[in-house]
């Protein structure tokens, strides 16, 4: 999929004309990119015209060659088989998970060296009255609604299970910060059937200066305070939040800053035409 540096794009990373989103990606200190994404114009009605926007992303794991390589599967699968299936949104995601996890297992037993890969993804669909998701793994999805920023989709990793530890007086608060065990993963796909999986669906409708984020875990350098800050300040403009937001977590990366991709769908409605 595809990898879009920093550069803007005036419709999106990606195969959308019709709304107004933008992306970034950047390696950062990694030696390899192991984040994939996609986005399309989905015609959930039926009758031939894009109606929905479907958002995809996944952060790999298994090095250089399985990272990329499942992630890319997943996201293929996502995206190539979604439109043409049937029923609504939850059962279209599954339907596409079940399909990407074959696909990771074939590759597997076809080449053992990608043994062991795996990814996160969250998937998105956005029709301007409702979003519903799929999401396995820590790739963070937010909503940015009334001057605050709320997480819609679960954390499947580490730093959870961490946070409570905190509250319940077990674990200091920068113990948890720095802990080795926060960004291990509780599910993810892989070849076998996910242990987790978030699947959820709420009305949204984005109101001027709201927006939809979806993110690989290497934003997280940027505390969500930060986040929100520069969401803020963008004034409603994915290009201009897209831009800050990048900026931002390039400024904050240290030494070891891992991939960093997000797409950030702004509160105007479909584009005419």
């Amino acid at each position: 999929m595809g990898d879009i540096a920093s550069e803007p794009t005036a419709a999106g990373p990606s195969g959308s004309a019709r709304w107004p989103l933008a992306g970034r990606q950047w390696q950062g200190a990694r030696a390899y990119q192991e984040d994939s994404f996609a986005t399309l114009d989905v015609d959930m009605a039926g009758q031939g015209a894009p109606t929905a926007l479907l958002m995809v992303l996944a952060d790999g794991m298994g090095g250089a060659a399985g990272g990329a390589t499942a992630s890319g599967i997943v996201v293929e699968a996502f995206v190539g088989d979604f439109p043409g299936l049937d029923g609504p949104a939850e059962t279209r995601f599954r339907v596409c998970l079940d399909a990407a996890t074959a696909r990771l297992r074939g590759r597997e037993f076809a080449d053992p060296q990608l043994r062991g890969m795996g990814t996160t993804v969250v998937a998105a669909l956005y029709d301007g009255r409702r979003l519903d998701w799929l999401s396995v793994g820590d790739s963070p999805m937010w909503l940015y609604a009334a001057g605050a920023l709320e997480r819609l989709n679960a954390d499947h990793s580490m730093a959870p299970v961490l946070e409570r530890l905190v509250l319940a007086g077990e674990l200091s608060p920068e113990a948890a910060r720095v802990d080795r065990r926060r960004h291990m993963l509780l599910s993810a796909v892989t070849g076998r059937s996910p242990d987790l999986v978030d699947c959820g669906s709420r009305a949204c409708r984005l109101q001027p200066g709201d927006c939809l984020l979806i993110a690989s875990d290497g934003i997280e350098t940027l505390p969500e305070a930060e986040i929100a800050r520069e969401l803020r300040a963008a004034g409603g403009s994915a290009e201009a939040a897209a831009d800050a937001l990048d900026r931002a977590v390039r400024t904050a990366a240290g030494p070891g800053q891992d991939n960093v991709t997000f797409l950030l769908l702004s509160a105007a409605g479909p584009v005419a035409g």
